[in-house]
């Protein structure tokens, strides 16, 4: 029987005190986790049938590897980037894990700029 199913993992070294990524401080962007001292790498997890339906078990095994790799981080020394977006995640978590200290500073932002949620989608601000 062959395996229609792959898991694998992309590092992103893009941190460093000479990466363009933090040449902007990280309170001027959404992007929170631009630290050149605390942030250096961008794990990203993927997990995918090739063919044919996910098992019953859904997102179990790539929710527990990413959970191996973050267990041990402080919430500061962690988070998430939008551009690689979990969709199994609700408004009130992707919101933390997104944005963490620049939320309320977007969420400004967001009412005045788009009082009606015409950019409205489940993970927005």
């Amino acid at each position: 029987m062959s395996n229609n199913r792959n898991w694998f993992i992309i590092i992103d070294l893009y941190g460093g005190a000479n990466s363009a990524i933090t040449k902007v401080p990280s309170n001027e962007t959404a992007y929170a986790f631009c630290d050149p001292n605390n942030h250096l790498f961008l794990y990203e997890f993927y997990d995918r049938v090739n063919f044919g339906s996910y098992p019953s078990n859904r997102f179990e095994f790539l929710d527990g590897w990413v959970k191996s790799f973050t267990d041990g981080l402080t919430r500061d020394q962690w988070g998430m980037y939008i551009n690689y977006a979990d969709p199994t995640m609700n408004r009130t978590t992707a919101q933390d894990v997104y944005y963490r200290k620049n939320l309320p500073k977007l969420r400004g932002l967001k009412t005045e700029l788009d009082p009606t949620e015409l950019f409205y989608y489940p993970q927005a601000i």
